[in-house]
């Protein structure tokens, strides 16, 4: 009877354990169970013990969680009142922009409490001031960087605007999966956003650009300030990079500042990382396209050179935006204290004069800083001044160079050249002036004024009786962007008597390209109206087949670079009659510029090219030098005549052999 009830008993014991204390709900290790299971005449006292050990272990195991509950509820508690008592108004919301949590300061300038916040969207409180930015481009940028600065104004509940300054981190990587992954906003007064005491060198406190997140001008100059006075003390160098974007305003202008802003911001990863890897971990947005890197002291100017050439081959590969690859370059200038000056606004002017002489130099490249700078820029500024002057009373004039058939050996066309005699410097080189020209933008008004003169030369040549020549003109890109330049070119032939088949207008390939449709639209009336078209400079810009067939252009010229060493350099060799070859098949005419040898002449004229320019021929020259070379008895047009001649001979010799 006993052992009868003991075993009943111990059946249903064993049962209701099953019940209460499975694996999946109380946590009792399978092994034990499997035990029970496989040992089913185990002694009830073994059976007792074991799972008295299990509960206790689960026992002491709830008890911790219950500790670490509670202790973590009072970090939360004490954490709430931490941020309860900051005087910055601080959230949290989820990647939805929606709040999670707000403070007691937010709370207080909203006039809302923390149960009507609940659920609510952010962009019901914040506004950004700048009218083409939203809330969710700024998140956007936070999650690629991980923070964001700027100014916002914030609502309360009677829709008044309070002007504060906006932080924003984002955090997602290495939270438990039960946290919510959205950003955090820290809202200052903007009047303390930046840092007023020396020692405060602190990134939270400084001021930022909206845009890209970057410390704006202000935080430059006050850690700029902070950078030299340290190396002051420890009698070492502080370097400084001042970088602006190559014709950056182009790109804004004709693509849109959507994707100048998506440009800018690219940028700005470029300079952080280069940045990073050389220890220049302070990079600013001086304004516009021109940022600012600051090499700590100790420094050198090997280690500011290195950070220039890092940046410059970074840029050496386009950047796609908006599904469209874009090359972008920047220039460069570089100071160094305290050689280069001892304040910071003497070394940020010096720094952006050496980046200026960059740009003269043609732009993607650096340049440091030295003292007869500041002279050469002087001087530019009164050039410029003189140039204006120039141009508006009508001083500047053309040279010609004649451009001759490889066939024939006579001249069939001269190109117009822009050229400057200064009442006090004399001749002014075109690498000068026209840089300044097109800077200042009177590279427009003088572009046509030449045009036009041009126009009326031809047309005294044609009265002499000169008549089976091309006039060349060239254009810049400035003057491609007008929607009236067909009309102005026009003009210039109406007014002069010019006929249109006798004009050619030739643009660089890469200017070309910027504005596909007004570049096509001003090719399909110019050939309508019997004008010539020429791509000017082709190798060195981008070289497209497929734009090359859209744009049904004449005649290509190309560049010298190519035909300086075609004779000596097998690549340049390789280039220049792949360049012919493909212009044959295209039928477009081919001129090649820069010939100065006959070994020049003579591969050109091997590998079938229509025509050249160069020394070899006439440099450029005045109008009336110019009538002497048109006339059938001139030396000069006999001396053409003679190498052709003279290829042609050695060719049949070769024959012969």
């Amino acid at each position: 009877m006993s052992d009868s009830g003991s075993t009943k008993n111990n059946t249903s014991t064993k049962s209701d354990l099953d019940n209460a204390l499975s694996p999946k709900d109380n946590g009792l290790d399978n092994s034990i169970l499997s035990q029970v299971g496989e040992k089913g005449n185990i002694q009830e006292e073994s059976l007792e013990e074991i799972l008295l050990q299990e509960l206790l272990q689960k026992t002491t195991q709830l008890q911790q969680v219950d500790r670490t509950i509670s202790r973590m509820q009072q970090e939360l508690d004490i954490t709430r009142q931490i941020i309860d008592c900051q005087t910055n108004a601080i959230i949290f919301t989820d990647k939805q922009q929606h709040i999670v949590y707000a403070n007691t300061v937010f709370c207080s300038l909203t006039g809302h409490d923390l149960q009507s916040l609940d659920g609510k969207k952010l962009d019901q409180f914040v506004m950004l001031p700048d009218p083409g930015q939203n809330l969710e481009t700024v998140l956007q940028k936070a999650m690629h960087w991980g923070s964001w600065h700027g100014k916002v104004f914030l609502k309360d509940d009677g829709n008044n605007q309070l002007s504060l300054t906006m932080s924003l981190n984002y955090r997602d990587e290495g939270l438990h999966e039960e946290v919510t992954e959205g950003f955090i906003y820290q809202f200052t007064p903007a009047d303390k956003s930046t840092a007023t005491h020396p020692d405060q060198n602190s990134l939270s406190l400084f001021s930022y650009d909206a845009l890209t997140g970057l410390p704006d001008r202000l935080s430059f100059q006050q850690h700029y300030s902070l950078c030299i006075e340290q190396a002051g003390i420890e009698h070492s160098h502080v370097g400084l990079l001042y970088i602006d974007l190559d014709h950056f305003k182009r790109i804004n202008r004709m693509l849109g500042p959507a994707f100048g802003d998506e440009l800018l911001c690219r940028v700005t990863a470029i300079l952080q990382q280069c940045g990073n890897a050389s220890g220049a971990d302070f990079v600013a947005r001086l304004s516009g396209d021109e940022f600012a890197l600051i090499l700590p002291s100790p420094t050198s100017e090997r280690m500011a050179k290195e950070l220039a050439d890092r940046i410059l081959r970074k840029f050496q590969h386009s950047l796609t935006i908006k599904s469209r690859d874009i090359f972008v370059t920047p220039s460069i200038g570089i100071s160094l204290y305290p050689e280069d000056g001892k304040s910071p606004p003497e070394l940020l002017r010096n720094a952006d004069t050496a980046m200026e002489t960059a740009k003269t130099r043609g732009g993607n490249t650096s340049c440091r800083w030295k003292s007869d700078m500041d002279t050469q820029a002087i001087q530019n500024l009164h050039l410029e001044n003189d140039l204006r002057k120039a141009v508006a009373n009508g001083e500047l004039f053309n040279h010609y160079q004649p451009q001759i058939n490889l066939t024939t050996g006579i001249i069939v066309g001269m190109e117009a050249l822009a050229r400057w005699e200064h009442p006090v410097h004399g001749n002014i080189s075109p690498v000068i002036f026209i840089p300044i020209a097109e800077n200042t933008g009177l590279i427009e008004e003088l572009g046509l004024d030449l045009v036009r003169v041009a126009c009326e030369q031809g047309r005294k040549w044609l009265a002499l009786g000169f008549k089976n020549f091309t006039m060349a003109v060239n254009l810049s890109g400035r003057l491609l962007r007008r929607h009236d330049l067909f009309e102005e070119i026009m003009d210039c032939l109406k007014s002069t008597g010019f006929p249109p088949t006798s004009l050619e207008v030739e643009f660089t390939e890469s200017v070309l390209i910027e504005n596909m449709a007004n570049t096509i639209d001003l090719i399909s009336k110019c050939r309508r109206e019997g004008i010539k078209m020429a791509i000017d400079d082709f190798g060195t810009g981008y070289s497209s087949l497929s734009y090359l067939q859209r744009f049904a252009v004449d005649k290509i010229k190309i560049d010298r670079s190519f035909i300086n060493n075609v004779t000596t350099n097998a690549s340049d060799a390789a280039i220049t009659m792949a360049i012919i070859a493909i212009a044959k098949k295209l039928d477009f005419q081919v001129l090649a510029e820069g010939v100065e040898t006959e070994e020049q002449l003579f591969f050109l004229q091997e590998n079938q090219c229509d025509e050249c320019q160069g020394f070899l021929f006439n440099k450029p020259v005045a109008a009336e030098q110019m009538t002497n070379l048109l006339r059938r008895d001139s030396s000069v047009a006999l001396k053409h005549k003679r190498i052709i001649d003279k290829f042609y001979s050695i060719k049949a010799q070769n024959y012969e052999v």
